[in-house]
Order: structure tokens, then C-alpha cells, then sequence
């Protein structure tokens, strides 16, 4: 079985375009379906995804306590073993950013951040401000990173200006999450075609440039090389 880009469509989005899964959340589908015993070869070829990233993929995995190795299996005609592994540790859909080593990439804490921030806050905040919120000891969060996401999730419905300035020195917009739009504990995906993705509700809310096809099947803006790579 292939990963078909229509499989995922959800129902009733604002933008008819679905951009293709990246690998990982391919690959972390296929792990949730044979969750009880899988291999390498069996997920990579069922997400569609070059057996070697998928083997670092599941590396940062088993690191992170997300699945582990059940047993070995002698693979015929060859003098290697094949791990079998288990999914202990299902956190739903969306499949966990994590490097090799099993540490929660940058930029999926750096959404996870700003996005907690806006949900918690309730109030006008402008990108300065987010940023100097939303960062941390693990996390530090550019004034222009902060003013991207918040521009992005405006054109996505997410926010209303409450404040707008225009090259006015000192002086930056203040957006105010939309109530019925925190949608969820997972930060929205800012995507590399100018797209805004909901993983929890499966919906694309906006998209610049849709016509971008081959841009939509390479994740999010800012994914690190390794998942870029992935392809």
C-alpha cells in the first residue's frame, strides 16, 4: 500500500489544496497501523520514505521512548538480524519532530512556543512581545520569526489586528487570537509554500501560492536539512 494524497483530505476545509504528507508523518502512520510488530523495511516502503532516513527516523524514535526493539529475526541467506519494534508510546496523528538523538527539534518548539503563548495569553500581543514571551532557556525567538508566524496565522484566520502599524518606527501590529480558533494543543504548520496547516483539525487555512505543487510535498518552512532530506 501507498500513501495517497487524497486518503487525507479533511472534510470541509477552507482551501481545497492538501498538501502531500512529508515523509516522517508517512512513516509515523504506517508505525501507528503495525504498531504491535514492524520493521525498518516494512514502515519505510510503506511511507514511501528512503529506507535510510527512515532508519534514522526510527533510531531518534527508540531513543525518544516512543517504540522499542521487541526482537531480532535472522534474516535468510544474509549474516545480519532485522529488529521487529513495538509502538509503546502513541501521542496520536501527528508525528513526533525529533532528531537522531531523540530530542524535540528546534523548530517544532519554537511553534509549540510561540502557539502556547498566543492560546494562554488571550490578549493583543505584537511580534516583539511574542517573541520575548514565548522564549526561554531551551528556546530563543527572533523578533522576525515571531512577526512572520503571527502575519501567517492572520492570513490563515487564526488572529484579528487589533492594533495595525505601518512603518511607523517602534510601532508593530498587535494580533489577538480569535477565540474559535484555538483549535488545539498542536501549533498550527507554517509550510514552506506559504501555507498554514492544521494538524488538529487536518485542514489547510491558507495558502499563498497553491500552484506550488512540488513545494508542497517538502514540509514545513522550517524543518531541519536532515527532514528536508527525507524526500
Amino acid at each position: 500500500m501507498q500513501f495517497n494524497q487524497s486518503d487525507y483530505q479533511g472534510k470541509g476545509s477552507m482551501n481545497k489544496a492538501i498538501p502531500t504528507l512529508n515523509p516522517r508523518q508517512r512513516v509515523w502512520i504506517a508505525i501507528r497501523k503495525f504498531k504491535n510488530d514492524f520493521t525498518l523495511t516494512q514502515v519505510s516502503e510503506e511511507g514511501s520514505m528512503k529506507e535510510g532516513s527512515a532508519r534514522t527516523y526510527l533510531m531518534g524514535l527508540k531513543k525518544a521512548g516512543f517504540i522499542e526493539v521487541i526482537y531480532e529475526q535472522q534474516v535468510e541467506g544474509k549474516g545480519v538480524k532485522r529488529n521487529h519494534y513495538k509502538l509503546i508510546r502513541d501521542v496520536g496523528y501527528t508525528a513526533p519532530t525529533i532528531d537522531r538523538d531523540g530530542v524535540e527539534t528546534k523548530p517544532a518548539q519554537v511553534n509549540k512556543a510561540m502557539w502556547n503563548t498566543l492560546r494562554i495569553l488571550k490578549k493583543a500581543i505584537n511580534a516583539e512581545e511574542l517573541a520575548a514571551l514565548s522564549s526561554n532557556d531551551e528556546v530563543s525567538i527572533s523578533i522576525a520569526t515571531a512577526n512572520i508566524y503571527l502575519q501567517l496565522l492572520n492570513s490563515a484566520g487564526y488572529l484579528t489586528v487589533v492594533e495595525k502599524h505601518q512603518n511607523i518606527a517602534g510601532k508593530k501590529t498587535k494580533y489577538r487570537l480569535i477565540e474559535h480558533m484555538n483549535t488545539g494543543p498542536i501549533p498550527p504548520q507554517i509550510q514552506r509554500a506559504k501555507q498554514v496547516f492544521d494538524p488538529n483539525t487536518n485542514q489547510v487555512m491558507f495558502s499563498e501560492r497553491p500552484e506550488l505543487e512540488e513545494e508542497l510535498k517538502h514540509g514545513t518552512l522550517l524543518l531541519t536539512q536532515e527532514e528536508i532530506d527525507d524526500e
